[in-house]
């Protein structure tokens, strides 16, 4: 192991200085063109379910294990396939996965029995947890320094449009009953960002950690021009592995990155993918109508997101949002038999807050590792984060059903409220860090 501290000689200016160029559009482009996807994949489940249900007998642990296999997926995918990435290139691993959700996609349309469904589903998030380890490796490594924050939050506004889309497509626009053609929708957008990926170079900051300065350069000078030096990156030349993560004086700050995350999506995720049954159990009619406005109110809140990223301080962006989700869901689960504006409205509040606390999981893990173990460190907190979203996707189904409501929405609030107090005790601070 060797450190690199040359930047390239005199009067060069850094990398992740430089003017805008036509690699960072398209950068950003194959990036959150595949959050999009991930959210559509994850999100058209909940339509899909509620149209297979009477065919498939599936009871309510049967529908939350389809709804969780994917999130199990994402689990293994991102510790397996962010690995590989930090070993081989990103652009390898980044660009051929879309492949696999092409053909994963169209594979459900053949779908006869609920194994082979959640077999397929799980696959489906073995490619989703690529794109979140990979990809926002690809955009940091891409980004300028200034405004990187607001570009890798977006990735977070990426993936609830997509989301968006299969709500509005699965239960306003879509009026066939062939669930399994409705799954297989989402090779469309697979294949639109493959072919946006084709033409992304593999990312110089890698290639420089791998001791390939000459390729480097060459991708430096062909898609930015002379005159830019690579920002200084440690040499790795061993092969990267899992357990450097818990290596090192940043183990603290590398556990976090996923104990954050997951505590953020445990709630998100199963309260989205079940947000009928909750609304039954609330007594809220008129679902139909509410729904379109606490989308709407997820995609201003995703968005209201890359500002606060801007405004404030890492820190104080975990603490606040956990603090609002933990009050709003407590309060939810305190008084189910508020009035059903009162309810209405908590509901908007959590769907406006959580999307915007939502940014920070694209941000923060690719700010907290190094370059040699980017994708593996983001891969591993998206991974352990998914422990808690499968957990609450699967069991919340159940809980409505034997505890009802109130006690299944005060059980969710516990998460946020363990994420508040961790934040407060080791949330670090990495605005306008360097990357290295």
């Amino acid at each position: 192991m060797a450190s690199q501290t040359e930047t390239g000689g005199p009067g060069l200016m850094r990398l992740d200085e430089a003017p805008m160029r036509p690699v960072h559009i398209l950068a950003a482009a194959a990036v959150l063109g595949g959050a999009a996807l991930d959210g559509y994949v994850l999100g058209i489940v909940g339509p899909a379910l509620a149209l297979a249900k009477q065919e498939m007998e599936l009871s309510a642990l049967g529908q939350g294990l389809i709804a969780a296999s994917a999130l199990i997926g994402v689990f293994i995918g991102g510790l397996f396939f962010g690995n590989l990435a930090d070993r081989f290139g990103r652009r390898p691993v980044f660009s051929w996965n879309l492949l696999a959700f092409v053909l994963l996609s169209l594979l459900q349309l053949f779908v006869q029995e609920v194994w082979q469904l959640v077999l397929l589903r799980l696959a489906l998030g073995l490619a989703v947890g690529v794109e979140y380890a990979v990809g926002t490796s690809v955009l940091a490594e891409f980004s300028r320094r200034k405004g990187r924050g607001v570009l890798l939050g977006s990735f977070a506004v990426g993936w609830q449009v997509g989301f968006t889309i299969a709500f509005v497509y699965g239960n306003l626009i879509y009026s066939g009953d062939n669930w399994r053609l409705l799954l297989a929708t989402s090779a469309i957008p697979a294949l639109m960002v493959f072919l946006l990926r084709i033409g992304l170079p593999e990312t110089p900051m890698w290639l420089k950690a791998r001791g390939r300065d000459a390729e480097a350069q060459a991708v430096v000078e062909r898609h930015f021009g002379k005159g830019f030096a690579i920002p200084d990156v440690e040499l790795k030349l061993n092969q990267p592995s899992a357990r450097d993560l818990l290596k090192g004086p940043n183990v603290r700050q590398h556990l976090y990155s996923g104990l954050f995350w997951f505590c953020q999506v445990g709630p998100f995720f199963a309260i989205f993918t079940f947000i009928g049954p909750v609304f039954d159990s609330l007594g809220i009619e008129d679902q139909t109508t509410v729904d379109i406005w606490l989308n709407l109110m997820q995609i201003l809140g995703a968005v209201f997101g890359l500002f606060l990223i801007a405004w404030l301080s890492r820190r104080h962006f975990v603490i606040s949002t956990f603090a609002v989700m933990f009050v709003t869901l407590l309060a939810i689960g305190l008084f189910p038999q508020a009035p059903i504006w009162v309810i209405v409205g908590l509901f908007a509040v959590y769907m406006f807050v959580a999307p915007a606390a939502n940014n920070i999981q694209y941000v923060y893990p690719a700010e907290i590792f190094d370059t040699h173990l980017r994708s593996t460190g983001v891969g591993f907190s998206a991974a352990f984060s998914r422990i808690s979203a499968a957990a609450a996707v699967y069991l919340l189904p159940y809980a409505l059903e034997t505890l009802g409501a109130s006690a299944a929405l005060m059980i969710m609030a516990g998460l946020p409220l363990l994420g508040l107090v961790m934040s407060i005790l080791w949330a670090p601070e990495t605005k306008r860090k360097a990357l290295l």
